[in-house]
């Protein structure tokens, strides 16, 4: 019977490092896909023209 219990916690510690493997796996791509630069064409909508230096003597 001891075997048993042995056994079934073996698989739900593999379960749950599995889960957890998973889960990072999931975060990561997510997290990737937040810092990529979503179009490369047009320019950003908070972006301003470049304001020329005037110069005051």
């Amino acid at each position: 019977m001891e075997g048993v219990v042995v056994s079934r916690q073996i698989c739900l510690i593999a379960l749950a490092i599995r889960q957890r493997l998973v889960l990072m796996t999931i975060w990561s791509v997510i997290g990737i896909n937040r810092c990529r630069q979503r179009s490369t064409t047009s320019k950003p909508a908070m972006q301003s023209e470049p304001v020329p230096f005037v110069y005051l003597h």
